[in-house]
């Protein structure tokens, strides 16, 4: 045994050698293919203002509509990419508790426009959006049951609320 393994120490050296680094390159591809995905965190929560707004929705009631707000902001829902790659998002918004799913509304310009596709601004790596739920002036006040958003793959990610 002994003498066989001075005569083939060499192939035995490469095939030790080979094993080693087809291990590292395996793991190395699974530790890169799971840093492609995306990876989004959400929440929500009552908007700072929320409550400010609604009292100054119910005094404007009566003022001229120039002279009034015609909606307000009462929810904001954060959406945080914690994965290492640019995170495209096709929608956000919040699901309330009658199952009505609502958009949050982003500013484009002098208009508001639902949070989607191509109004929606993707988000880089580490880093956080804050997206505002509102109210119209002609709706009641609703509350919610979860939060989501909705990344290009047309994964869903939720919380409830």
């Amino acid at each position: 045994m002994l003498d066989w393994i001075f005569e083939n120490w060499l192939a035995l050296l490469g095939a030790v050698t080979g094993s080693v680094a087809l291990l590292i390159n395996y793991l190395s591809f699974r530790h890169a293919k799971n840093k492609e995905n995306i990876s989004l965190a959400v929440s929500c929560a009552a908007h700072p203002r929320q409550a400010e707004n609604l009292r100054e929705f119910a005094e404007t009631e009566d003022a001229e509509p120039w002279n009034r707000h015609s909606m307000v902001e009462i929810y904001t829902v954060t959406v945080r990419n914690r994965g290492s790659i640019t995170a495209p998002l096709s929608k956000v918004g919040v699901v309330t508790n009658s199952g009505e799913e609502r958009a949050a509304l982003v500013r484009k310009g002098q208009y508001m426009e639902e949070a989607k596709g191509s109004t929606i601004d993707h988000l880089p790596p580490k880093s956080e959006q804050m997206f505002d739920i509102y109210l119209k002036r002609d709706e009641e006040f609703f509350s919610l049951s979860k939060a989501f958003a909705v990344d290009q793959t047309g994964k869903r990610w939720e919380v409830n609320a």
